[in-house]
């Protein structure tokens, strides 16, 4: 059985931004990448296409990298913080129960947007899953993942920033599936010096592997791991 990667995030687009050239390597050796996006319908976003634009260019994106279709929740967004916390855990824990996922990917509980903010702390909870129910298998790693114009973008004022604990070498090749797939996404790029622009993507895997001595990587804060 193939291992499974489950992307829990809060936006169309989140899922390739944070994830999209590790997740692509992972796709082509042969595990499975399941995005679940829980503000599926991003209705207030600015500049948003028609639903059936953004449907199309979601699958198209996540296409690109060999991800699975996503799972669209339907949750508001930017108002996750009216949502009652057991039901965003409880979401989350169906699709753990559904796809039984070895690694949890998913936002880091220090980004600038709040709805990253509450699905990253529904997500922690519901990784527990495993603890409480016997017919779930154990969780091997949870993971916090950077997100431009967001995981950046926070003010150091609560002591929760981005610490990068886990480098994943992605080269050009992996690197250039991750912007095509963003390209997709249409009125989600801007131009440089946005943090959603190709400069900065190539600017900052290109600093994530001198981090780590990694020809271009995707930077991810380890939280919680099995065994070594």
């Amino acid at each position: 059985m193939n291992k499974v990667n489950l992307v829990v995030v809060a936006h169309p687009d989140d899922e390739i931004l944070g994830f999209g050239a590790a997740g692509a390597k992972l796709a082509e050796q042969g595990e499975v990448v399941q995005p679940i996006i829980l503000c599926g319908n991003v209705d207030v976003r600015n500049h948003r296409p028609t639903d059936d634009e953004l449907y199309q260019d979601m699958y198209a994106a996540n296409a690109e990298v060999g991800f699975n279709e996503p799972v669209l929740g339907t949750f508001p967004n930017i108002r996750m913080n009216t949502v009652p916390h057991v039901e965003i855990v409880q979401f989350i824990e169906k699709q753990i129960e559904a796809f039984k996922p070895a690694r949890i990917f998913t936002h880091h509980p220090g980004d600038l947007n709040d709805d990253h903010v509450q699905i990253s702390r529904a997500c922690q909870a519901a990784a527990r899953l495993y603890q409480r129910r016997a017919d779930i298998p154990p969780l091997q790693a949870l993971y916090f993942m950077e997100i431009l114009s967001s995981t950046d973008w926070a003010f150091s004022t609560t002591g929760e920033n981005f610490i990068p604990s886990n480098f994943v070498e992605i080269g050009e090749e992996f690197l250039s599936k991750k912007i095509k797939a963003l390209s997709h996404y249409r009125k989600v790029m801007r131009p440089f010096p946005h943090p959603r622009s190709d400069e900065v993507l190539r600017g900052l895997a290109a600093y994530r592997g001198g981090q780590a001595g990694l020809n271009y990587a995707e930077a991810f804060q380890l939280v919680f791991q099995q065994g070594i």
